[in-house]
């Protein structure tokens, strides 16, 4: 019985590894990518982060009040830890978004986050030791915060942090390159909204701040010096807000999501100063997250979409429509093909991706947190996980070969 089951798993492992070798071409006769999705956790939190938080050299995932620790290139669990407090309001973990920076400069990362539902910007200390929940410290004042992203705005090789605001209370953005981290604010409710981002949109070599009404010029960011271009109008839209030369012109794009209802887009720069919409994909909704990356390793930027799953409590257009995570191929054309990453699955986008190796194989992987849970979603160009170990994710049995009914194996093996 024993031998029959040892050849049962070795001609399953050998099969497994023949089957990886001979994947083919996509329907665009390219190869294109496949990903396994793992269901880390049932947190509700929105915002994730990535950080290596015992030292064992892995990268680790946070999101809300929970880590995951990584098992490494071989698979397995994901085991969930506690590690601070969080807010919760009804069916939201007031977590809009995580960024790991070492605030107080000591050599250990911590996490800055904040919430829609509840005042702050806060970044959590880390102790530098396990078993201790991290203690948070006030940034700045700020309600109703959807969401923000990371770039330099200031011109100082380090990345800055900016906030938009569904209240509407202006744009801040926060400088952590000295001994206390530096709250700026740039304009007023007129110009903040849903939405932020951060990129040189005149080509003038100094990355200006982007909302859905338009953007600041700036002129000198540590002087809170801006000119203000209301050129556009994108509702509410998701984060970040893309700067991005998409049909490779010489002048920066604009590439943007509906964040609460239908529609990804882009605005074509023209030579006049003059803005273009063009349809990338209408068909699903709350476009919350975009983020722009080479995820397929052709040299090329591919952009990442994600459907976000009860924004509005199920009030949002489309808010039961099947969940779906796609990355569009764009060409030099301004052309954007869609692939599928995951479709009518568990997995949503909240309000971050993470696109790191975080299995260590040599290609990225993906990773959202959202309403349906923290999912990785494992990129499957290159595997190193034993047929064994993707048995006991795939199954919902726990032991191989299975003894159900009608399983019995014949009496000479």
């Amino acid at each position: 019985m024993m031998r029959g089951m040892v050849f049962v798993l070795l001609a399953a492992t050998a099969a497994y590894a023949q089957l990886n070798r001979e994947r083919g071409n996509g329907p665009n006769g390219s190869p294109e990518l496949q990903f396994f999705s793992h269901r880390l956790g049932f947190d509700h939190a929105e915002g994730i982060g990535a950080i290596d938080m015992n030292g064992d050299g892995r990268t680790d995932l946070v999101s809300g009040a929970y880590w995951y620790e990584n098992p490494g290139p071989n698979g397995g669990e994901w085991k969930r830890q506690q590690y601070r407090t969080v807010e919760i309001t009804g069916e939201f973990v007031s977590d809009c978004g995580e960024w790991i920076v070492d605030v107080n400069h000591d050599g250990a990362p911590d996490v800055v986050t904040v919430g829609w539902q509840s005042d702050g910007l806060w970044w959590y200390e880390n102790p530098k030791k396990a078993g201790v929940l991290w203690q948070r410290h006030l940034i700045a004042h700020t309600v109703k915060t959807e969401g923000g992203w990371m770039a330099d705005l200031n011109g100082d090789g380090k990345p800055e942090l900016a906030l938009g605001h569904y209240g509407r209370s202006g744009v801040i953005w926060v400088d952590f390159s000295g001994a206390e981290p530096k709250v700026h604010k740039a304009g007023g409710p007129e110009q903040d909204g849903h939405g932020v981002g951060i990129a040189d949109i005149d080509g003038d070599g100094k990355n200006d701040l982007l909302t859905p009404f338009g953007w600041f010029r700036n002129i000198d960011a540590n002087q809170d010096k801006w000119d203000w271009h209301g050129d556009w109008k994108l509702g509410e839209s998701g984060f970040p807000i893309i700067g991005y030369d998409v049909n490779h012109d010489g002048k920066t794009d604009v590439i943007y999501g509906r964040g609460h209802s239908y529609g990804l887009y882009w605005l074509e720069q023209g030579a006049k100063g003059e803005w273009n919409k063009h349809t990338i994909d209408e068909s699903f909704s709350q476009v919350h997250v975009l983020k722009l990356v080479d995820i397929n390793d052709d040299g090329q930027m591919d952009l990442l979409a994600a459907k976000r799953y009860r924004g509005h409590n199920g009030r949002d257009p489309g808010s039961y429509d099947p969940l779906v995570i796609y990355y569009y191929k764009i060409d030099r054309a301004g052309n954007f093909t869609r692939v599928p990453i995951s479709v009518n699955g568990t997995a949503a986008g909240g309000t971050q991706f993470i696109t790191e190796d975080l299995d260590g194989d040599g290609d990225l992987d993906i990773a959202v947190a959202g309403k349906t849970g923290v999912h990785l979603l494992e990129n499957l160009k290159v595997n190193k996980v034993p047929a064994g170990q993707r048995e006991r994710e795939t199954l919902t049995y726990k032991e191989w070969p299975y003894k159900g009914e009608g399983s019995e194996l014949p009496a000479n093996q």
